[in-house]
């Protein structure tokens, strides 16, 4: 008859006996299943990436308000500094708090540099100027306080209808440079 304490020197004995039955398939069931590859460690972050409906972003720069921008749709692109938006509504704020209302079908804001792209039916109103501005494209550098349309414009003021095309214009000083093949229409001019 075995003992308990023939039992303490007997178990790790049969193990050690029995070794070579139970090592193949113990080494087979432990081993790495499939290889190293090494394009794991190569790997770039993944660039986060959104896509959000009803959205609204604000700028300040020295405690003020410049830019509040509300979009139907916002999602990120190829690059993860630029913000794509559909049903784009901008209100842009000089240094005085007049306001200056903005409506495109697209747009993109650059957070990086500032910049507001707006593409289709853009429109903008100033209604304290009592002006309306309408273009397929506009382009408007918050940094520089530039805002550029390089495809065809039309300004609708009261008594005044200007189209042109290649339009730059200054948010800050209000100096407009429109070229192309200008055509103005003063109505009730006294």
């Amino acid at each position: 008859m075995i003992s308990s304490r023939s039992m303490v020197w007997v178990l790790p004995m049969a193990f050690l006996i029995t070794f070579p039955l139970w090592r193949i398939p113990l080494t087979a069931f432990l081993s790495p299943r499939g290889g190293y590859d090494s394009s794991f460690t190569n790997r770039e972050d993944n660039q986060q990436t959104f896509n959000m409906e009803g959205i609204k972003v604000t700028q300040s720069q020295n405690g003020k308000t410049t830019i509040e921008v509300s979009a139907a749709q916002a999602y990120t692109g190829d690059n993860p500094d630029e913000l794509q938006m559909k049903e784009v509504d901008a209100v842009i704020i000089d240094e005085d708090g007049e306001q200056t209302f903005v409506t495109a079908r697209k747009g993109t804001f650059d957070k990086k540099n500032n910049i507001l792209t707006l593409i289709n039916e853009v429109v903008i109103v100033k209604p304290e100027d009592r002006f309306e501005l309408y273009t397929e494209l506009l382009i408007y550098n918050d940094e520089t306080n530039m805002a550029h349309s390089p495809g065809k414009t039309q300004i609708l003021g009261e008594k005044v209808e200007i189209r042109g095309r290649n339009l730059f214009y200054n948010t800050q000083t209000q100096a407009y440079d429109l070229d192309g093949k200008v055509r103005c229409k003063l109505t009730n001019f006294k």
